[in-house]
């Protein structure tokens, strides 16, 4: 990767909170599908009451859960890591022409983050 002094280096760090973002979204989508077929499959038995009804019914679905997890504060703690680096660079000599657009373009994707 570029160096910090790099004007390439803030579009590389860009590039890597697009793409994290993305895959962010695409594993949230898929864990949300995960948990609402849980719950749609456990809401048709007959006997079970909501409150005692486990939302993960065997073993497979648990790894399921527990990997897609993993996966997620992974990819979260990625994107941190990019976003620590954009406030880094927003803070180097020589960016204070472009810090007005730069702080706002960090504010956007630390939104996205939060």
């Amino acid at each position: 990767m570029a160096g910090i002094g790099s004007s390439n280096y803030w579009e590389d760090l860009r590039k890597q909170a697009r793409q994290l973002e993305n895959e962010l979204d695409l594993k949230l989508v898929s864990f949300s599908k995960l948990c609402t077929s849980y719950s749609s499959s456990r809401d048709g038995r007959r006997g079970d009451t909501l409150d005692t009804t486990p939302l993960l019914n065997n073993s497979t679905q648990d790894r399921m859960f527990d990997t897609m997890s993993v996966e997620i504060e992974q990819l979260l703690a990625k994107l941190t890591g990019v976003n620590d680096k954009m406030a880094e660079y927003t803070n180097t000599p020589g960016t204070a022409s472009l810090n007005a657009a730069l702080m706002h373009t960090l504010q956007r994707h630390r939104d996205i983050l939060q």
